[in-house]
């Protein structure tokens, strides 16, 4: 297939978030209004090979905000990069009742043709922000290790250290096989949408992992559930900093 031509051949990602007008003036407000997200995913070039927009409806959309934990969501990943808008992947995380290290959030991601090409789930940590992704048969294809401890989390600035978190991307032999980055945008966009975040993701494509284009769209996949589960709180929306809560009980 043509996404999986594009992902083959790049070496590096870039996912930008798209700033929800609605919801961000809600927040300055003091009650956000949620919306849907939406993002694009750029080559190197700055070319964009794939759009991301959320499907969940409006109901569970403003839930999400008191039941983070367990709000369903689901996010169509759309082909872009040969001119068109052609739905290849889907990504579906349904309700659960999640506590502590019962029912942990996990997204499943399926072709267009409904084949699951494998799931993102979030771990049970006492205080880290760590990912592990596995294919359809269940078995751990890589996992993406970040720490409790970065500027970036608990102080998020479009500056300095602050602007940062990184995550390495191991397969599951420990090896380091690529890096996630996640970027705060720029000083106007953080001003008016603090919640709002750019990502980058780079594969060592010496790796066997990266040999499978599908296992790049489950990075890709990885990379939207950590703005959904860390990084989807706007500090506008109720006059405090960032929200680390979520860092102690392993979300």
């Amino acid at each position: 297939m043509a996404y999986q031509n594009a992902l083959q051949q790049t070496s590096s990602l870039k996912i930008r978030e798209h700033v929800r007008l609605l919801e961000a003036a809600s927040a300055m407000l003091g009650q956000e209004i949620e919306m849907a997200n939406k993002y694009s995913v750029e080559d190197p070039s700055g070319r964009q090979l794939f759009y991301a927009v959320e499907q969940t409806d409006c109901c569970t959309l403003q839930l999400k905000q008191c039941f983070g934990d367990c709000a369903a969501w689901k996010v169509d990943i759309l082909y872009t990069g040969n001119g068109g808008a052609e739905k290849v992947l889907q990504m579906e995380r349904a309700w659960t009742c999640t506590f502590c290290c019962l029912n942990r959030p996990t997204v499943h991601i399926e072709t267009e043709g409904g084949e699951e090409l494998g799931s993102i789930t979030d771990p049970c940590n006492c205080c880290g922000m760590d990912l592990a992704a596995v294919d359809s048969s269940g078995e751990k294809i890589f996992s993406a290790n970040g720490g409790c401890c970065q500027m970036g989390t608990f102080c998020p600035l479009p500056c300095g250290p602050c602007s940062e978190v990184n995550y390495s991307i191991e397969d599951p032999n420990g090896n380091s096989i690529g890096t996630l980055t996640k970027k705060v945008p720029g000083c106007l966009k953080f001003l008016f949408a603090a919640d709002v975040d750019n990502y980058l993701l780079e594969f060592d494509n010496s790796s066997d992992v990266w040999a499978q284009p599908e296992n790049k769209a489950l990075m890709i996949a990885m990379a939207l559930f950590m703005d959904f589960r860390y990084f989807s709180n706007n500090p506008s929306d109720d006059g405090a900093g960032a929200d680390v809560s979520s860092l102690w009980q392993g979300e």
